[in-house]
């Protein structure tokens, strides 16, 4: 981003006014004379929407936020009304965008116990990209939940494509019911508008995000959410597709659970017609994501006016289930029509999608007719580890160091259609799947969950994820889990 001469002398006048010892005496009387305008403002009841049991996590722009020339003209009771629809809300972490005045926005979150925020100008090299009176992008989160454990700028050489607002990255370690598990929450405001220059933006925007999780989060439990200012199942442009169709392409590895939204014609702002506020998932987060949770909240019912006193757009809520500290496995791939004719080569893989290693021991694997594998005392599985059951020895690729052959001598899988069961030591199902001919059908390819190694996933080909027709003991993209 280009900064004029003007804008660097005004954001070292405002650093230099921080550090001198008086200077924050008239702030601090303005800040006096807000509080007490905004305690006389009526207080808005809004119904919660987040659980003791879960991650609850939502995403709103607050358009233009403290900015006196732009937006909401009421400051205070844009304050006032932002604030209540936060604390009722109810969540445990936000992404936030449109910060404009980090004044007032500290003062908002000094109204809500128990929170603390992040903004992207705060964090190292922040105020390169967000002076003072730019819209920021933040993290507000409830620190009996969360905790910072880093915090970064990312894509920042394609700032440009962003709008001149990359990302804000925040590595949070959670903990809730006991279970404790770390999320990248990464929050931004794409490009904005509905011309061609600026389509093109987000595009290039898209790949750079893609590219930076691709090379630097592949195992990682992340959620992006913002304003992606644009629609995932097809853009706002008509004609034109989704400028996130990277991310739609590839479900093994990520999903928009906002996607359903858009596919049901629900829109995030009052003024458009298009789903543009979104929550994007990697697989690894998207496993423990409760199905159905996502939802426009709409509060604008709650707020008075709610257009014109506090924001165009809505927030968009969904729930994460903290079973990451318990051990969680799952039935992944199936081969159940070998390569070639040795049935040695069919295969059960199964992955630990849970935060804790799983005791293995006494556990089996049966078809439709017995158990064809008994796991031996000791058997341990790691979080995020994958083991795969062959039908025999002969059939174990060379190198693959989590394989094992059926201690019974063979699978008998059937090609026509089956059941896998995975069954614990106590006799109890902790997973099965019943498969018929369409998944059964081609020598050599596997079914696999999609979003791979989700629990949430349904079977599909192997061939409809990636060009391998299959991966025992890896990832759906080949690589290690």
């Amino acid at each position: 981003m280009t900064r004029t001469i003007e804008s660097c002398f005004i954001s070292a006048t405002c650093l230099l006014f921080l550090l001198a010892p008086l200077g924050c005496g008239p702030e601090e009387g303005a800040a006096d004379e807000d509080a007490l305008e905004e305690a006389a403002l009526e207080v808005v009841t809004v119904p919660a929407k987040g659980t003791a049991s879960t991650f609850d996590v939502g995403t709103w722009n607050i358009e233009w936020f403290g900015s006196t020339g732009n937006g909401p003209t009421d400051e205070a009771l844009q304050r006032s009304n932002a604030r209540d629809v936060i604390a009722g809300t109810d969540l445990d972490v936000w992404g936030v965008q449109e910060i404009v005045s980090a004044t007032q926005w500290n003062q908002l979150v000094a109204g809500l116990p128990g929170y603390a925020s992040l903004l992207a100008s705060d964090v190292t090299g922040g105020s390169t990209y967000y002076t003072s009176g730019e819209q920021k992008v933040g993290v507000l989160y409830k620190t009996s939940v969360a905790t910072v454990q880093s915090a970064q700028l990312i894509c920042t050489a394609n700032a440009y494509d962003f709008g001149g607002r990359p990302p804000l990255e925040v590595k949070l370690k959670v903990t809730i019911g006991g279970s404790t598990f770390d999320v990248y929450f990464i929050t931004l405001h794409a490009k904005a508008l509905g011309d061609t220059a600026s389509y093109d933006r987000r595009v290039n925007a898209s790949i750079a995000l893609k590219s930076y999780l691709d090379a630097n989060r592949a195992t990682d439990r992340v959620i992006v959410a913002g304003d992606f200012n644009d629609d995932v199942d097809t853009s706002m442009i008509s004609g034109k597709a989704s400028p996130y169709a990277n991310f739609v392409n590839d479900s093994a590895d990520y999903r928009f659970v906002t996607k359903a939204l858009s596919d049901a014609g629900v829109r995030s702002t009052l003024s458009g017609t298009q789903m543009i506020d979104h929550q994007l998932m990697t697989n690894e987060l998207f496993s423990l994501y409760v199905a159905g949770s996502v939802e426009v909240y709409r509060v604008d019912q709650y707020v008075t006016s709610y257009s014109s006193t506090t924001s165009d757009h809505l927030p968009v809520l969904s729930r994460i289930t903290p079973g990451a500290g318990k051990a969680q496995v799952i039935v992944n791939e199936i081969c159940a029509n070998e390569p070639g004719s040795s049935t040695s080569g069919e295969f059960v893989e199964i992955v630990n999608v849970g935060g804790a290693a799983a005791d293995l021991g006494g556990w089996s694997i049966a078809d439709g007719t017995q158990a064809r594998h008994t796991f031996p005392a000791g058997t341990s599985l790691a979080a995020g580890g994958a083991l795969v059951v062959f039908g025999g020895s002969s059939g174990i690729p060379a190198g693959l160091g989590n394989a094992v052959a059926a201690s019974t001598g063979g699978l008998g899988l059937g090609n026509s259609g089956d059941t896998v069961a995975l069954v614990n030591a106590s006799g109890a199902t902790v997973d099965t799947f019943t498969f018929g001919s369409s998944l059964a059908s081609t020598d050599g390819v596997s079914m696999n969950r999609s979003p791979d190694a989700s629990a949430q996933g349904t079977f599909v080909l192997h061939t409809a994820l990636t060009a391998a027709s299959a991966s025992p003991g890896k990832r759906a993209n080949g690589s290690a889990f």
